[in-house]
């Protein structure tokens, strides 16, 4: 299949996977929260914080075996690429038994841990739990992934994605309608929705990579002291991580009020999605990035780069500027119960730290990429700790309050993206350190233009914004006119002959109808 054609197939099946996440995240909130609280409600983003505190013990495994698959697959050594496979699976089921070690007399003793209501410990407990069983399902699972990578089928992951929500959804609403309201519910779903992601991409790997296999006499140790000794500088990432932005929520917990939490997890439900979204949309160019990596065409892997940072880009652009022009009527009808006015104002804190993660995602798989993340790591990690130091003396000596817990990391995030990440990347490939600036400068001037044109649009059609449908229609207006300025300003010529050929490809399949 051509490679343009394959990527807008799984572009396409990507955007299809991000607005049914969108939707079904959109309507379950709201209905969860008025079943439960908002302060209920942020023991889920605190469950699924505190546990991803666990990938510590993971990641370093996990982050780059797709990687070292991948590449050894495409140089037709087959037999490293099994011993890869293998080796991961077997070490992901040994690593697993730490931080489960961990994990049970933690959640048994939660209530001396963090703040809960008397009436919700039992409640959030079970949460705990079924997110923890959640984790540890995703870990075992995360190899079986690895075939849609490698064939460069995403789009089947997609697909397994969207299955992944209709189960958690459906979970979730049938217990809700017939059983009485408990939080817990919520991590249920997730569960049994990650069940059913495993099965199917084990489904997806005998199908597209028959070769790779569990094979026991394939596990090395060789191999995987290999991938950790790559991988563990991203668990220092993963570090850098959860002291940056993974601490959020028990701050506010623990610092602030569980309110407050409640607040700032209905805050993160669109900013998740969106660096979700750009995690996606960047890793679509991966397996392009990595096979041109492996065959040493470097002017090819430059500009899959610069297409990826314009494209990613461009789909964050849209989705920030819809936002701070018509966020505040969107969560005065999607939360009217709460506190609109904060939970707006954290909504757009957190997304500014996300903005400039748009561009900068795609750069900053390029360590992985040419496997140099030493440097890159321990640069992160003093992000992170600058972070977490900054935010606790905000917390405790200003009136800031849970305004400074979301705040500062995006500060911090925003700095490290338009300084670390194209200097490091440009100096892994060998560049001038200035080199991917212009694509930056390129991605302001676009997003400035946009913001000028929806606000002078907003005034000028005055659109009532009190019911869905005019909030909608209002959105619309700004997204065009937001697209219209990245396709002028921020995607390059190849980027607009692409997009080009398969608008002309879409018209005469129309004609022919």
């Amino acid at each position: 299949m051509n490679k343009n054609k394959q990527f807008v197939i799984n572009l396409t099946a990507s955007l299809v996977n991000f607005v049914v996440n969108m939707g079904i995240g959109f309507a379950i909130t709201p209905f969860i929260v008025g079943r439960v609280g908002a302060e209920a409600y942020g023991f889920t983003g605190l469950a699924n914080t505190m546990v991803g505190y666990a990938t510590l013990f993971t990641i370093a495994l996990n982050s780059v075996a797709g990687r070292f698959i991948t590449v050894a697959y495409h140089q037709g050594d087959k037999r490293k690429a099994d011993a890869y496979f293998s080796s991961a699976l077997a070490a992901n089921l040994v690593m697993t038994l730490v931080p489960t070690a961990i994990a049970i007399p933690l959640i048994i003793n939660l209530e001396h841990v963090i703040r809960i209501s008397p009436h919700l410990v039992t409640d959030v407990k079970w949460l705990f739990c079924f997110v923890y069983l959640n984790y540890v399902v995703a870990t075992m699972s995360s190899v079986l992934s690895v075939a849609t990578f490698i064939k460069n089928k995403l789009y089947l992951s997609s697909l397994a994605n969207i299955a992944f929500s209709v189960v958690r959804i459906t979970v979730m609403v049938v217990c809700f309608a017939l059983f009485p309201t408990y939080v817990l519910f919520v991590g249920l779903g997730t569960c049994l929705a990650q069940l059913t992601l495993a099965i199917l991409n084990y489904m997806f790997t005998i199908r597209l990579t028959p070769e790779l296999r569990i094979r026991w006499k394939a596990i090395s140790l060789r191999a995987t002291w290999t991938m950790l000794s790559s991988g563990i500088w991203n668990t220092v990432i993963k570090l850098q991580q959860i002291l940056q932005n993974g601490l959020s929520l028990l701050i506010a917990n623990l610092a602030i009020s569980p309110l407050h939490m409640g607040y700032l997890s209905i805050a993160q439900v669109v900013p998740n999605a969106l660096i979700t979204l750009t995690n996606t949309i960047s890793g679509l160019f991966s397996p392009e990035q990595t096979r041109l990596y492996a065959q040493g065409d470097h002017n090819a892997l430059l500009d899959e780069l610069k297409t990826g940072m314009r494209i990613t880009g461009l789909f964050t652009n849209v989705i920030v500027v819809t936002l701070l022009i018509n966020g505040s009527a969107f969560i005065a009808l999607w939360q009217p119960s709460q506190d609109t006015h904060m939970i707006y104002m954290l909504m757009m804190l957190t997304l500014s730290g996300f903005f400039f993660t748009g561009i900068a995602s795609t750069l900053q798989a390029v360590p992985l990429l040419v496997n140099r993340l030493r440097n890159y790591s321990l640069s992160w990690l003093a992000c992170g700790i600058i972070s977490l130091v900054v935010t606790l003396v905000c917390v405790k000596f200003s009136n800031w309050g849970i305004y400074a817990v979301a705040a500062v990391p995006q500060f911090i995030d925003i700095l490290a993206n338009i300084t670390v990440v194209p200097v490091y990347a440009s100096i892994c490939l060998r560049l001038s350190w200035l080199r991917f600036y212009p694509v930056y400068a390129q991605y302001l001037a676009s997003t400035m233009l946009a913001i000028i044109l929806s606000s002078f649009a907003n005034t000028m059609l005055n659109i009532p914004q009190t019911n869905w449908i005019g909030l909608l229609l209002a959105c619309a207006v700004t997204a065009l006119l937001t697209f219209a300025s990245d396709l002028l300003l921020l995607l390059g010529e190849r980027e607009r002959m692409v997009l080009l050929h398969k608008l002309m490809q879409w018209k005469k399949l129309q004609d022919s109808r």
